[in-house]
């Protein structure tokens, strides 16, 4: 038994952030940075996915294994799309913050290009519910240097929780097939990335059997692909793809009703990438350990090559170039509101109706 003297000073040390062996133990609690766009035309889902972080964090009771977690909600937009100026100001508030052990964000892959340089060369690992673009994790035409560009630390430190673009893409490819197109058509306006989405069609398209032919042809039997919007149209009907699962299709089927029990709404798409998102990070902080010297880093490692069974999107892991094996692309069908409630809004007005979501094949 130890002696009251000899008790009494461990306890001491360890309140003071030192343990036993003299190394520096982190001082809880630990912060998660979560920029998202709260504001402006991108403000309603950015809030859904800030809700969805707020009820991961909830549900944990505010820890990450016996580590206190607090949250530090920040508005990247500023009533824009985007402000970069707000962009680089929340990551850097990150960096700077001795207690900051994660950072969520952006909702967009261009916001993210701006902050994953800062959060990386600090070594603190960044996980977005929404950033798609493929070269934010690996080279990709049109991109220089991709993802190295990123990555001034020489280490990976972002990752996501969403399926990246070129998965999109893929899925496009397959539907089309699946409706019976032999033919299709894509166009770019000529962006960098509606580029790299026209080539990655044009292969995915071939892979599934579907020939792609000029997009100037009209006739019928060709299914058209808008990389811009994710939508295809095929002998008169028009459909959408999406890399967030529409909530009620989601493999955790009582997210729905939890979120709409919390928040008096149904939520949207990406809800639940920003409460997987926070999930993800409060694993990753759980088995860190507490050592001061190396917890972002370890917190960091925790993430990459990370396993989750389970999840409100299903079991899935986490790449060591930082993309989910979550592979689940939402369909969308576009109907006339009229033919679904006749007599209401206006008769040429347009719903989604969200179809079986699928993983593509090829």
């Amino acid at each position: 038994m130890l002696r009251p003297a000899v008790a009494a000073l461990l306890l001491s040390l360890l309140v003071a952030g030192c343990g036993v062996a003299g190394g520096a133990s982190i001082e809880a609690p630990v912060t998660v940075y979560v920029s998202l766009p709260l504001t402006g035309p991108q403000g309603p889902v950015g809030t859904d996915a800030a809700d969805g972080t707020r009820l991961a964090l909830e549900e944990a009771g505010g820890k990450a294994g016996a580590i206190e977690v607090r949250a530090r909600y920040l508005d990247d937009a500023k009533s824009r799309p985007w402000d970069p100026v707000a962009v680089g100001a929340n990551a850097r508030q990150a960096v700077q913050d001795s207690s900051a052990a994660a950072y969520i964000g952006e909702l967009d892959s261009e916001p993210t290009r701006a902050s994953v340089p800062i959060t990386n060369d600090a070594g603190l690992v960044q996980v977005s519910p929404g950033a798609g673009a493929v070269d934010l994790t690996g080279s990709a035409a049109g991109y220089p240097d991709s993802p190295d560009r990123y990555q001034p630390s020489g280490t990976p430190s972002f990752a996501r929780t969403v399926p990246s673009d070129d998965v999109v893409v893929d899925a496009a490819a397959q539907w089309a097939s699946d409706l019976g197109a032999k033919l299709a058509a894509v166009h770019s306006d000529g962006s960098a990335f509606q580029n790299l989405a026209t080539s990655e069609f044009k292969s995915a398209a071939a892979e599934h059997g579907v020939q792609v032919v000029s997009s100037s042809a009209e006739q019928r039997g060709v299914a058209r692909y808008d990389p811009g919007t994710q939508r295809l149209g095929f002998d008169g009907r028009l459909y959408e793809l999406s890399a967030q699962l529409d909530a009620p299709m989601l493999p955790g089927k009582k997210f729905h009703s939890q979120f709409a029990r919390r928040y008096r709404r149904s939520p949207g798409p990406y809800a639940a990438y920003g409460y997987e998102a926070m999930a993800l990070v409060l694993q990753a902080i759980g088995e860190a350990g507490t050592d001061a010297s190396s917890f972002r880093d370890n917190v960091r490692e925790e993430v990459f090559g990370a396993h989750r069974d389970g999840t409100v999107l299903g079991s899935y892991g986490i790449t060591s170039d930082g993309d989910t094996t979550e592979c689940m692309i939402q369909r969308y069908r576009i109907d006339r509101a009229a033919s679904i409630a006749p007599g209401i809004g206006r008769p040429d007005a347009r719903v989604r109706v969200p179809v079986e979501p699928l993983c593509p094949t090829g």
